[in-house]
């Protein structure tokens, strides 16, 4: 039997695996990010087409048919079969143009798929450290549980000798019960973040190695450094990159594409002959100057948007670094504090405690001990979350 679970530990272990090592094999599996990579290689295709010219026009027709006989075709010159050929040439500039607007089109999908990863990379870190919280706040109840079993022996021992030790009791009594319902409710909480991490590593019984352990914070000054480096930033540059060249396309647009038509007629009783013309469109309504005109405008627009974001981003930086550092105090107060003295108020009450003299202090000082140890998890678990949020704002998958 021990052999049985010590093979089962080692096994848990062994399948147990850091976040970053979690992370980066959802990187390399997950569907969403496979969508964006097949979009990615679309674009591809789309550049080479920016290059090409538009498709040419071949015109079939047939002239002076007389209804009298239409199957003569000899009656006169005027009646011929001819096949035309139509090519549009495109101004000088125009491929370029179009190419330089595709290519921009691609970095916004890059940059896209650059947010997924950052975003998955997050998703995976808070879900992560979620799990851990649960799991140590189970792990604290249980130990509880334990400890309140105890001391319910404890008082049916005095029932005896102490008229106060029946309340006592039940008072326990109900303590465990509550300790049982909060047991169950993290148990399905857990169970649902479970299921979630499965879904984001794209991994069945996905178990992390990590513990609940935090370290002095970083500085606000290195977060805000590292504030261009963010995905979505850089989506808003390559999103003004598009609306730019779509106005140097469109300014391109005034100036008509010319373009050259060949024919060959035949005819049945005389002679053959070719024709060549050229000609282009006229702009004389100016629709192609106000297609100019609202491009820029949006280029404009898609400026202000960029800074705006820039604008936005600094302030999430700054909201989530408070929180941060307002969970590393809470943390600190706990350990460094709250715990210690309350402690102490054990070792003050350890001998009328042991004669059976003050049990009910003792039950409330658990309680008071229980909520610490689960306010100090949270305190962990939260500045975690929140730093794996900041990691995510300045563009960091690890």
């Amino acid at each position: 039997m021990r052999v049985f679970l010590l093979t089962l530990v080692m096994a848990g272990v062994l399948q147990a695996q850091s976040i970053n090592q979690l992370i980066d094999y959802s990187l390399k599996k997950h569907p969403s990010l496979q969508t964006i990579q097949h979009r990615l290689s679309a674009m591809d295709d789309r550049i080479a087409k920016s290059r090409n010219w538009s498709n040419p026009e071949m015109i079939l027709n047939m002239n002076d048919i007389r209804f009298d006989d239409p199957t003569n075709r000899g009656l006169e010159p005027m009646q011929y079969q001819a096949i035309n050929y139509k090519q549009r040439f495109p101004w000088f500039g125009k491929i370029d143009a179009r190419e330089h607007f595709t290519r921009a089109q691609k970095d916004v999908i890059l940059d896209s798929y650059d947010i997924a990863k950052v975003k998955l990379a997050e998703e995976i870190r808070t879900t992560s450290y979620t799990i851990l919280e649960i799991k140590e706040r189970i792990r604290i109840v249980s130990q509880y549980e334990r400890l309140t079993k105890q001391n319910i022996a404890l008082y049916d021992a005095y029932t005896s000798t102490d008229s106060m030790s029946h309340s006592n009791s039940m008072a326990a009594e109900l303590m465990l019960s509550r300790l049982h319902i909060r047991s169950e409710r993290y148990k399905a909480v857990l169970k649902s973040q479970e299921a979630k991490l499965a879904y984001l590593v794209q991994k069945k019984n996905a178990s992390v190695s990590d513990r609940l352990r935090i370290q002095k914070p970083k500085s606000l000054g290195y977060y805000l450094s590292h504030l261009e480096n963010n995905p979505a930033y850089h989506r808003t540059l390559s999103q003004t990159k598009v609306a730019n060249a779509d106005r140097d396309m469109k300014a391109l647009e005034v100036t008509p594409d010319p373009f050259v038509q060949v024919g060959y007629f035949n005819r049945q009783e005389y002679e053959d002959y070719a024709s060549v013309a050229i000609g282009f469109a006229l702009p004389i309504f100016g629709s192609e100057k106000l297609e100019t005109e609202a491009a820029r405008k949006e280029a404009l627009a898609a400026k202000s948007a960029s800074l705006d974001y820039r604008a936005a981003l600094e302030s999430e930086i700054r909201a989530n670094y408070a929180k941060m550092k307002e969970a590393y105090r809470i943390y600190n107060i706990i350990q460094n504090d709250s715990l210690p003295k309350l402690q102490h108020m054990f070792e003050l009450n350890e001998a009328s405690i042991e004669s059976g003299e003050d049990l009910f202090t003792y039950t409330n000082l658990l309680e008071q001990k229980l909520d610490l140890d689960e306010e100090r998890t949270v305190a962990k678990a939260e500045y975690l979350r929140t730093a794996a949020k900041l990691k995510s704002l300045i563009g960091k998958t690890k």
